[in-house]
């Protein structure tokens, strides 16, 4: 170990250990160590001390609150009658409605025949389906092999041969609104008119005769 000339110099050549001095106890201390003393102005433990009591005290209130709810707890009773649980008689009580009602049911439900004669139920197998279905293809090939053809149909006026071009003509454009030509009579026109009425009224007219004093005749 390199050690600096002017430290050499003060450096001792024997460092002697001393021991520390022993502590006495008396005979009335009950502990076996060293006392340690705490500050009592040391706030931080304080804030230690205060928080785990704190923590404490909130856990024993968390368990007299749940005690507390556990002793109020309404028993099964209680919960039946409110209708919060099931009670065993009302669930079998419901079971026997429902199978009751089912049994009613399924006693009024229509038999196969019943249903087949609705026509709801076809009563035939799938066989007789086939058969069928083969019966009505075959009826069809026959009546299309014997359809006429478009000649023959032409000739006997039942097709119209259609032209391709048509002859178009323009046409003069005029007013196709009804006509109103009481609009333009004159009032020499219109007493001419009534006059021919009243005399066709008069004797030609075939009215009963307690209905004629009802007949009206217009002014002259």
């Amino acid at each position: 170990m390199n050690i600096p000339p002017y430290l050499r110099e003060n450096r001792p050549e024997k460092v002697e250990y001393i021991p520390p001095p022993a502590i006495s106890y008396d005979s009335d201390s009950d502990s076996s160590g060293s006392i340690l003393y705490r500050d009592e102005d040391d706030p931080e433990e304080d804030e230690e001390v205060e928080d785990s009591a704190g923590g404490l005290a909130a856990k024993v209130a968390r368990r007299d609150t749940l005690a507390l709810r556990l002793a109020n707890r309404p028993n099964r009773t209680e919960l039946e009658e409110r209708n919060i649980i099931p009670s065993p008689q009302k669930s079998d009580d419901d079971k026997s409605a429902v199978k009751t009602n089912l049994t009613r049911r399924l006693s009024q439900r229509p038999t196969k025949s019943e249903l087949q004669q609705r026509n709801i139920l076809p009563n035939e197998t799938q066989e007789a389906k086939v058969k069928e279905r083969e019966e009505v293809k075959r009826q069809l090939t026959r009546k299309l092999s014997m359809r006429p053809t478009v000649k023959e149909l032409i000739e006997r006026k039942v097709l119209i041969n259609w032209h391709e071009y048509v002859e178009v003509y323009e046409v003069q454009n005029y007013d196709r609104r009804g006509d109103k030509p009481w609009t333009r009579l004159t009032p020499a026109d219109k007493a001419s008119i009534r006059k021919e009425l009243n005399e066709f009224k008069a004797n030609e007219m075939t009215v009963h005769e307690e209905s004629r004093r009802y007949t009206r005749f217009h002014k002259p």
